[in-house]
C-alpha cells in the first residue's frame, strides 16, 4: 500500500508516517508512507502511484483543495481525525485507512 501523508510543512507527518510503517510491520504488512507538505501534493501525485491521500487535522483549511487533487488523480482521500494524529494511535489509523480503501 502506498500512502501520501500531507500536513502543512511535512514535519509532523514524518512522525505519523513512521508510526504507520511500524504498525504495519507488527501486522506483517509492508507499506510505504511518504510525508509531504500540502503545497507538494499535486506534484507528488503526478510522480508516484498512491493508493490514498491523507491530510493532517491541522491542515483542515486545505481540505477542499487536497481532496479535489486526490479526486482528479482518482485516489481515495482521508482527513485524519484529530484524535488519531498521534503515533500512539497509528494502529487505529491504519485500520481506518484500510476501511477507507475497501469501501
Amino acid at each position: 500500500m502506498n500512502i501520501l501523508l500531507s500536513c502543512s510543512g511535512g514535519m509532523s507527518s514524518s512522525i505519523i508516517a513512521q508510526g504507520l510503517v511500524d504498525a504495519a510491520k507488527k501486522r506483517g504488512q509492508t507499506i510505504t508512507v511518504d510525508p509531504t507538505g500540502t503545497d507538494s501534493v499535486a506534484d507528488d501525485l503526478d510522480n508516484k502511484n498512491y493508493d490514498i491521500v491523507l491530510l493532517a487535522p491541522q491542515s483542515v483549511y486545505r481540505k477542499a483543495a487536497i481532496e479535489a487533487e486526490a479526486k482528479e488523480h482518482d485516489k481515495q482521500f482521508l482527513m485524519i481525525p484529530r484524535t488519531m494524529y498521534n503515533p500512539i494511535q497509528a494502529s487505529a489509523l491504519l485500520d481506518l485507512i484500510e476501511q477507507s480503501l475497501h469501501k
